[in-house]
């Protein structure tokens, strides 16, 4: 700052946000700041928490020396920068909340819609709260008001209740999360009937992506037309791409548009970034890159169809080919 005091500032989820204020301070201000973050997303508008601290001269040169050593390792890079920037994330003192109003670029609900009567399966992996994720969820035609939306929900102090609660979901299905139905799973590519989809948030997330309840989740999440998982982090929106890619056999894509995306993008078979708004970050880390979303479907339903068949043709030439030169 001018005044030669050294400040961090932090933007984050508020989920993530509150976690790391200063204990018992500021109870108004994280009241009024929460209720209107619930309103806001109430309304679709995207939501953030802003926070700061003061740092010691000190704290930060030894800071600063870590970091440095963290940022050039070669190994576990991203993991030993998370923890480095966690231990100085603490202590925070609440600023207050944004929103701002993120419109759906034209033509997304119809892309959407064209994509999934394809039989492609349509999952949301995102940053914002659930309800926001909802309402984007209803404006672009992955929720209808006919679905029964089940909302996962596991408390923080009884993580212990996520597994009975996967059993009970399905046993509405009429499903146990045996390796037997996960091997007719991986067999039954058909879409699953539009009438129920699945909202989940990072916190639960975190519970469900444990070894114990990853498959449980997984045939759940098969029986559901539409999966959203909301409050995020980048390394989880990664975890969920190959979950899916390693249990159920299947060719994956992610699409995003932003460096929180990244992860996400390279661990997919296919990797699409979206150059806009956001940045480079998304695109330069992709397999094919487009300026708007709908474009998606063009590159998928056309462009994939036609290199689909090209590489058949070419298979089945150099076949014929090696046939000929050896006979």
């Amino acid at each position: 700052m001018p005044d030669g005091k050294i400040m961090l500032f932090c933007k984050g989820a508020d989920s993530i946000i509150y976690s790391r204020l200063r204990r018992g301070e500021q109870p108004e201000l994280r009241r009024a700041t929460a209720e209107h973050l619930e309103l806001f997303a109430r309304e679709g508008l995207r939501t953030l928490c802003i926070a700061q601290r003061e740092l010691a001269e000190e704290e930060y040169q030894l800071w600063n020396k870590q970091h440095d050593i963290a940022a050039s390792s070669v190994q576990d890079r991203d993991e030993k920068l998370e923890k480095i920037s966690d231990a100085i994330e603490r202590e925070l003192t609440l600023l207050g909340g944004t929103a701002i109003e993120d419109r759906l670029q034209d033509g997304v609900p119809d892309a959407i819609a064209l994509l999934a009567s394809a039989g492609i399966k349509l999952w949301v992996l995102t940053g914002d709260k659930v309800e926001t994720a909802i309402n984007i969820g209803f404006s672009c035609n992955l929720l209808s008001t006919e679905m029964d939306l089940i909302v996962f929900k596991v408390d923080e102090d009884k993580p212990e209740r996520a597994g009975a609660e996967l059993d009970r979901l399905l046993a509405t299905f009429n499903k146990t999360g045996s390796d037997e139905e996960l091997k007719a799973a991986k067999k039954n590519h058909e879409p699953p009937a539009p009438t129920h989809a699945l909202v989940i948030d990072g916190d639960s997330l975190k519970h469900v992506l444990d070894d114990e309840l990853r498959q449980k989740f997984l045939l759940l999440c098969k029986e559901c037309k539409s999966v959203l998982c909301c409050r995020v982090s980048p390394s989880q929106k990664a975890a969920v791409v190959q979950m899916v890619k390693n249990g159920l056999d299947v060719i994956t894509l992610s699409i995003g548009d932003g460096a929180n995306d990244v992860a996400m993008i390279q661990e997919a078979h296919v990797g699409v970034g979206i150059a806009g708004e956001e940045g480079r970050q998304a695109v330069m880390s992709s397999d094919y890159a487009i300026g708007q979303f709908r474009f998606l479907t063009r590159l998928v339903l056309v462009h994939g169809r036609w290199s689909y068949r090209r590489l058949a043709e070419t298979i089945a030439n150099f076949f014929y080919k090696n046939i000929v030169w050896t006979f």
